[in-house]
């Protein structure tokens, strides 16, 4: 019996350097789902837009609306990581908006989202924030930055089913079996 599949949108999220895009690698290669990381569209958009201006993050949001849209329309299944810890005023309201966005128009596009809040304690955190492979996509890179961004942090899970997995306990490999498993997807399909 063949499986009924609908597109979906699996949208990592958590404080920096919490194993975000490492997981999100291990799903992809073991879901064949497409990875859709963060910072290339800052990375993108920055030499262009200042970082954080109100131009830079209209454009920003626009172009991963879109691309969740439009995956979703054309059946494509997406991984998504996304830093957690938004800086400024209302920082929380203004991610959680972002979430509620990018879910409405995923499932607009005939898809679903499945919402996963990655983290990890504070010195695990600090540990790995200075990471080289964090310096090659522009990534936060200060030990004390991270703890002063970490404790402005509203750590709650965005909504009352999402998946919450620790990275200080479960390997990238185990993380992406526990998402491939919540969405009833074998591993290496």
């Amino acid at each position: 019996m063949d499986k009924v599949h609908h597109v979906t949108l699996v949208y990592l999220y958590g404080p920096p350097a919490s194993g975000k895009l490492t997981v999100a690698g291990r799903l992809a290669e073991q879901s064949g789902y497409r990875l859709f990381h963060n910072h290339l569209t800052v990375n993108a958009i920055r030499p262009v837009l200042d970082f954080g201006s109100e131009p830079f993050v209209e454009v920003l949001h626009r172009l991963r609306l879109d691309v969740f849209a439009a995956a979703a329309r054309a059946g494509i299944d997406v991984v998504f990581t996304n830093n957690s810890a938004w800086a400024g005023h209302d920082g929380r309201a203004r991610f959680a908006a972002f979430a509620d966005r990018a879910k409405r128009v995923t499932e607009e596009g005939g898809g679903k989202v499945c919402f996963v809040r990655i983290t990890a304690p504070l010195a695990v955190l600090t540990e790995r924030v200075a990471a080289e492979s964090r310096r090659a996509h522009g990534k936060l890179l200060d030990p004390a930055r991270l703890r002063e961004v970490v404790a402005s942090l509203d750590e709650t899970s965005l909504y009352p089913d999402d998946l919450v997995i620790d990275t200080s306990v479960a390997s990238p490999d185990e993380a992406a079996r526990v998402i491939l498993q919540a969405l009833r997807l074998p591993a290496g399909i």
